[in-house]
């Protein structure tokens, strides 16, 4: 059991423009308890702090300055924006660290200098090769935090569910893209986050959609709020398939988790702060253009440093 008895405080924390987002209209979803309010404040790509079951949790911190770390598809440094705010209120009294996956615009070497050694963290029960080549060994995600000098790491499991504080984690399928390009890339995971009181949260993360692989996700867990990388990221030098969602799966998402709860919104990010994303906010909005009125409100696609309060 991760140690959760120390709360963080490296500094002060304010909040940037605040959307609220509530519920429409359509079928109604399974009868549920009522539901707390859910702050997710989303800082750059993946980044974001999430108020949840009375917990404030880091979501995959990559705290590099603009053009710090190298070019993934030869375009320009990254990531290719600044931090909406200094990185010093970013970890600013958070209680525990999520981290998807270890690639380095998900928990980058900031990341490493920057949090608390005794930071709560919690990462899927997973590994990865560090280098990329499909002969190189293995580093699993704990062991990777561990040897940054992080000391109260925990992971998930897709055995059965993990406590992290108050919130229950279930470690999920996802794939970052097929084939060799997923081999590549090393593994990932979706996570879903539940709690008393709470929406329930499906963090697709760095993944595809495959249909029946997050069907089975969206059948089982009904989440109230899915949130999607939508980027549609693209090398050339490995594959010319996009390696997490782009726009018309966002939106084809959508549609699948509707089907399984009426009232569910859709949190876009993982966009225009790469230089391999080509899928933009603006490709997002032009895809939604013709949906139904209420379909197209149940899209969010923050800006940097906007907060919605679900």
């Amino acid at each position: 059991m991760i140690d959760l008895s120390r709360r963080h405080f490296v500094g002060t924390c304010s909040l940037g423009t605040v959307a609220l987002l509530s519920g429409c209209g359509g079928a109604a979803a399974p009868a549920r308890s009522a539901r707390t309010t859910v702050t997710y404040e989303f800082i750059r790509n993946a980044t974001a702090r999430l108020s949840y079951a009375g917990m404030t949790l880091l979501l995959d911190p990559m705290l590099s300055s603009k053009g710090a770390l190298q070019s993934f598809a030869g375009i320009a440094p990254n990531p290719t924006v600044d931090l909406p705010k200094p990185a010093e209120e970013i970890i600013a009294g958070i209680d525990g660290v999520i981290v998807s996956h270890m690639h380095s615009d998900h928990f980058d070497p900031a990341a490493t200098a920057m949090l608390p050694k005794d930071i709560p963290m919690v990462t899927p029960d997973n590994s990865y090769t560090p280098n990329r080549g499909p002969d190189d060994p293995r580093l699993a995600f704990k062991d990777d935090l561990e040897n940054r000098g992080f000391t109260n790491v925990s992971t998930m499991s897709d055995a059965g569910p993990t406590q992290f504080g108050a919130v229950t984690l279930h470690q999920v399928w996802g794939l970052h893209g097929r084939g060799q390009l997923g081999v590549v890339l090393g593994n990932v995971n979706g996570i879903v986050l539940e709690a008393e009181g709470s929406p329930t949260i499906y963090w697709a993360g760095d993944s595809i959609l495959d249909e029946d692989e997050v069907g089975a996700i969206l059948e089982r867990f009904r989440p109230d709020i899915v949130i999607a990388h939508t980027g549609g990221p693209i090398v050339e030098a490995l594959s010319p398939e996009i390696m997490l969602m782009d726009a018309a799966q966002a939106v084809r998402t959508m549609e699948m988790a509707k089907a399984f709860n009426a009232d569910v919104k859709l949190v876009a990010v993982h966009m225009e702060s790469l230089d391999h994303c080509f899928s933009t906010r603006e490709d997002l909005r032009e895809a939604i253009a013709n949906l139904d009125a209420d379909t197209r409100g149940r899209f969010y696609i923050p800006a940097d440093g906007e907060t919605l309060q679900l």
